[in-house]
């Protein structure tokens, strides 16, 4: 039996589970109104400081990003933290669990000065010094762009902004990949991170277990082949309208466990991990926008199992790169510290190919596994016990870079 017609048969079962009652009340301090606030308005419900910041990119991208200022002033000196989210999702990913419990709100609770960013094509970065937003050239990026272009604007301007000469950068997912993209292509950056704290990096990518993810890879290596006669163009776009019925299938009854059912297919099963609330809250800000070609190179490098930058076919490929096959990212380049944490039941990111990271970076710290068999992907922004299992080791490290 072929992948594709296997994964077709586990779409099928867990379609069926879908219907399964589960309810529940919220773990967390959170309510439906989160779901349709922004960003900042659900910094400030929560009683933090924050503060809205603009900048530019060399290639012309008009970025935001979320500052929210310290709970009360560090008794030592802490660098700033720039904190960013994965694939089509936004700066919410620090944030959607609330107070006691987010890992952006337990930073600023520690003291930190913390920076969420905001990647190009997302809800709130969704601008151009020239181009329209609605053009082929706008949507003409992937993660690389984002790794050689956002990062440094948004790093530079935060030590601008706070006087110092490093940061510590906390990664999501995309948020690890594209770091390493700059680590890589901008080797220069390495000497302006204190720490790189990695949650889930999908970079060495040769063992993907969601059956979604698989068919969809199929579907996109078909794609790239008559890629040229279409225009690149966003994928999910946040809009209200599919808010409001997300939200009204992700409720907590019968039909909200599909939402769940089908989140899992992608991310990895995790029953008891996930809060329905936060589920109908989580929807309500996400899918934030992306371009599609950031999901095509993430299918293109779990297909050709290698770590390499964006493939525009044998032609465009001779004129950008002067070879045939997109160059590949030399991780050796990517000299700063980094702490990765990764989970065993992540069906996007695997285990083994984490650990062959670790054994390629220069300055891997530790590469640890979240104490819970069945922590996925998705936990490490949404998950019950991801403070404890998670959130408060990663500052305890953090506490150890602060030095400027």
């Amino acid at each position: 039996m072929s992948l594709s017609k296997r994964a077709l048969i586990i779409v099928v079962i867990f379609a069926a589970l879908s219907f399964v009652h589960s309810s529940e009340d919220s773990w967390f301090q959170i309510d439906d109104e989160d779901g349709t606030l922004t960003t900042p308005e659900l910094i400030s419900k929560y009683g933090y400081e924050v503060e809205s910041h603009s900048v530019t990119t060399e290639d012309g991208y008009e970025l935001t990003m979320f500052r929210i200022l310290p709970q009360q002033p560090s008794e030592t000196p802490k660098l700033p933290v720039l904190m960013v989210h994965g694939l089509e999702s936004s700066a919410v990913d620090f944030i959607i669990i609330g107070p006691n419990n987010s890992f952006a709100y337990l930073l600023a609770d520690y003291g930190y000065d913390v920076w969420l960013a905001n990647a190009r094509g997302t809800r709130y970065s969704k601008k151009h010094s020239t181009l329209p937003v609605d053009s082929k050239e706008y949507w003409s990026f992937s993660w690389h762009e984002i790794g050689y272009y956002d990062l440094p604007a948004m790093i530079d301007y935060i030590l601008n902004a706070t006087s110092v000469s490093k940061l510590q950068y906390v990664g999501f997912s995309q948020g690890c990949t594209a770091y390493f993209v700059m680590a890589t292509t901008r080797p220069e950056y390495n000497e302006k991170i204190a720490l790189m704290t990695a949650l889930s990096p999908p970079v060495i990518v040769k063992r993907v277990r969601s059956p979604l993810v698989w068919l969809l890879s199929e579907v996109l290596k078909e794609f790239r082949k008559v890629k040229a006669s279409f225009k690149d163009f966003e994928l999910l776009p946040y809009s209200n309208e599919y808010r409001t019925i997300a939200q009204a299938i992700c409720t907590d009854d019968a039909r909200g466990n599909i939402c769940q059912k089908w989140i899992s297919l992608i991310v990895g099963p995790d029953p008891d991990g996930y809060d329905q609330k936060v589920m109908t809250v989580y929807v309500g800000h996400t899918p934030a926008g992306a371009s599609i070609n950031q999901v095509i190179h993430y299918a293109q490098i779990a297909q050709s199992k290698t770590f390499q930058q964006f493939d525009y076919g044998r032609k465009e490929n001779i004129l950008r790169y002067g070879s045939k096959k997109p160059p590949v990212y030399d991780l050796r380049l990517a000299t700063a510290p980094v702490m990765i944490y990764y989970a065993l039941n992540d069906w996007l990111v695997h285990p083994r190919d984490v650990q062959e990271l670790a054994k390629v970076l220069p300055r891997v710290v530790e590469a640890v596994p979240v104490a819970d068999k069945q922590f996925n992907h998705l936990d490490f922004a949404l998950a019950k016990n991801v403070r404890t299992l998670l959130y408060d080791q990663a500052i305890q490290v953090m506490e150890k870079f602060n030095e400027n």
